[in-house]
């Protein structure tokens, strides 16, 4: 199914998708207290959390942009959508701070 560029779902589309990585991260931010309690780490810890979503972002543009010129941008953003969704789930399940 292809959407069109000029219509409302491809706005949406985008909107949806550049609203990911801040809401991931506001939403992360409130609970860096309950998460030290629960895997019973420092603070600085959980904050690392923070750098290492942020570089994994910036590296991923470095990867994803020459393979979306090579292959196209259809295919790398379903690769990139699946990635972020296994790797949220990932931190949903993580048992601990070095898993997550």
């Amino acid at each position: 199914m292809r959407i069109r560029p000029k219509s409302l779902s491809f706005t949406i589309l985008l909107g949806a998708l550049a609203a990911l990585p801040p809401l991931s991260i506001d939403m992360g931010l409130p609970a860096f207290p309950e998460i030290s309690k629960a895997f019973g780490t420092s603070p600085s810890l959980v904050g690392l959390t923070l750098s290492l979503f942020m570089l994994g972002f910036a590296v991923a543009q470095l990867i994803f942009g020459p393979l979306s010129d090579r292959y196209g941008r259809r295919p790398i953003l379903i690769i990139g959508c699946l990635l972020f969704a296994l790797a949220g789930t990932a931190c949903a399940l993580a048992s601990s701070i070095t898993i997550l």
